[in-house]
């Protein structure tokens, strides 16, 4: 069930008909967590080809899409990010021309936390981006003998070209991989951080990071990469990006941190089991001192006697602690994680 401030927004009343936003020279829109438009100005509507509001209004957004998927990432983008600025995406108008559009964006969240509504500007950035022509040899001889992964892209993210190096690597014929997009090699929980990368290059005109890559075989990389915008008569026309194999780096790095960390625990370990090993063996044998003066039939010998068996149980986990060899760490609640001491030692 959608709660008040949903059910008051989704509302289709008079709002977009107010002649104040209806005036404003922005393109605003709001939308339903769905997809479907609640209300814009007149200013969208112009964007998109249509000649009223209220047609707008009753056609269905996804369509107005060049690649469906890419609401789906600016879904995630939201979530994730909490806004996104000028993020580029690709569009068609109604009468089917192609267009591009910088999209800022805000969620909206109902009573109870849950993301209904989208609130965004649009600008129509077509005239500063130049559509790139696939047809064009973009890779010559020498950069095909770089060792290093030569990637160019259109500003969707799709292959253009890519050098032997990059075709080796990701062990997919070039025929093959021409007209692919980028987000198909990108491991899937790092996939809604594409878009903001392209929009990144775009706005910067250059990008540096890494990136997690899938190979033929579903092998993980970690691929560091330099990627910057080129121009042709001063539009933005592709992406060419050089990137470089650093698992291996990642790889020593992670393992270097876990080495880190093992030495913290044994260091911890060692001084736990320390300090706490003299004043346990004290407690110990005053318990043993008094059971042996008491007489098994009173009560009180039955307390003192469970108490001596926790001390042996805490006598055991000092042993343990004391005989950590490895690091092992376990979850606990709250989503914190601690060291499983039976499977350390």
């Amino acid at each position: 069930m959608k709660s008040k401030s949903c059910r008051i927004f989704n509302d289709h009343s008079d709002i977009w008909n107010n002649e104040f936003i209806d005036n404003i020279p922005v393109a605003i829109y709001r939308t339903t967590f769905e997809g479907n438009l609640v209300f814009c100005n007149r200013a969208l509507a112009q964007i998109f080809g249509f000649d009223t509001v209220e047609e707008l209004i009753d056609y269905p957004i996804i369509d107005l899409y060049r690649n469906k998927r890419d609401r789906g990432l600016l879904i995630q983008a939201l979530t994730k990010q909490g806004r996104v600025a000028d993020l580029p995406l690709a569009f068609i108008q109604k009468t089917g021309i192609p267009i591009w559009c910088a999209i800022t964006a805000t969620p909206v969240f109902d009573d109870d936390g849950y993301l209904c509504l989208l609130d965004g500007i649009v600008r129509d950035i077509t005239q500063e981006i130049e559509e790139s022509d696939t047809t064009v040899q973009w890779i010559d001889e020498t950069i095909d003998r770089l060792k290093d992964v030569i990637i160019i892209f259109d500003l969707q993210g799709e292959f253009l070209d890519i050098n032997k190096a990059g075709i080796e690597f990701l062990g997919i014929p070039k025929q093959d991989l021409l007209g692919k997009p980028l987000l198909e090699f990108i491991v899937p929980k790092y996939r809604d951080v594409l878009p903001l990368f392209f929009a990144d290059i775009l706005r910067t005109g250059r990008e540096g990071g890494i990136l997690t890559v899938m190979d033929r075989n579903d092998n993980e990389h970690h691929i560091e990469f330099d990627a910057f915008l080129v121009k042709k008569a001063g539009r933005a026309h592709h992406v060419k990006g050089i990137f470089r194999d650093v698992t291996k780096r990642i790889k020593y790095q992670r393992e270097r941190l876990k080495e880190e960390k093992f030495q913290g625990v044994l260091e911890m370990a060692g001084g736990v089991a320390h300090r706490l090993n003299q004043p346990l063996t004290v407690i110990n044998n005053i318990i043993n001192e008094i059971l042996t003066d008491l007489k098994p039939n009173l009560p009180i010998f039955q307390k003192i006697n469970q108490l001596n068996e926790n001390v042996n149980d805490l006598n055991e986990i000092i042993k343990k602690i004391g005989n950590i060899k490895k690091y092992e760490a376990m979850d606990y609640v709250a989503g914190v994680r601690i060291v499983d001491i039976d499977k350390a030692i």
